[in-house]
């Protein structure tokens, strides 16, 4: 019986090495159902359309490194990823203490929506954020610019 459970936690860490982390797939599957499910002319914050623990998200511009990634949200973690192909991508990575809770990567036409924001935005900071739809993708902007 403990050879049964061995063999199961091994094929679990297999399986999580090569298809990465299930939690944050399935986050941003959540992620994406609630954010296309927005309708233009809304005012919104993120505390109330994602659907799943977090303190902070932030965006990352083309070409930033992984390590520049971690010195950013302060920790490392294998379920980074980086955007090494192009500008025009959304590029998200929502974090819940020192875990990754979502990451998000790639273009609004692919993804069905993207998120604008300025370097970063916490949970309690509650900022107001627009909805419009664009070019067959829901586009979601900080209304105003927040100094920290």
């Amino acid at each position: 019986m403990k050879k049964k459970i061995a063999w199961a936690v091994v094929f679990v860490a297999m399986c999580i090495a090569v298809f990465g982390n299930p939690l944050v797939k399935i986050n941003n599957h959540r992620l994406k159902k609630a954010v296309t499910a927005l309708k233009a002319g809304q005012t919104v914050t993120l505390n109330e359309i994602v659907p799943f623990e977090w303190d902070a998200v932030y965006t990352f511009s083309p070409y930033t490194s992984e390590e520049e990634i971690e010195k950013a949200i302060g920790f490392k973690s294998r379920d980074i990823v980086t955007n090494n192909v192009n500008e025009g991508m959304v590029h998200l990575i929502f974090t819940k203490g020192e875990r990754v809770q979502a990451a998000v990567l790639g273009y609004p036409t692919n993804l069905g929506y993207r998120i604008d924001f300025f370097q970063k935005v916490t949970y309690d900071r509650k900022i107001p954020f627009t909805v419009a739809e664009n070019n067959g993708f829901i586009d979601i902007l900080q209304a105003e610019v927040i100094i920290n």
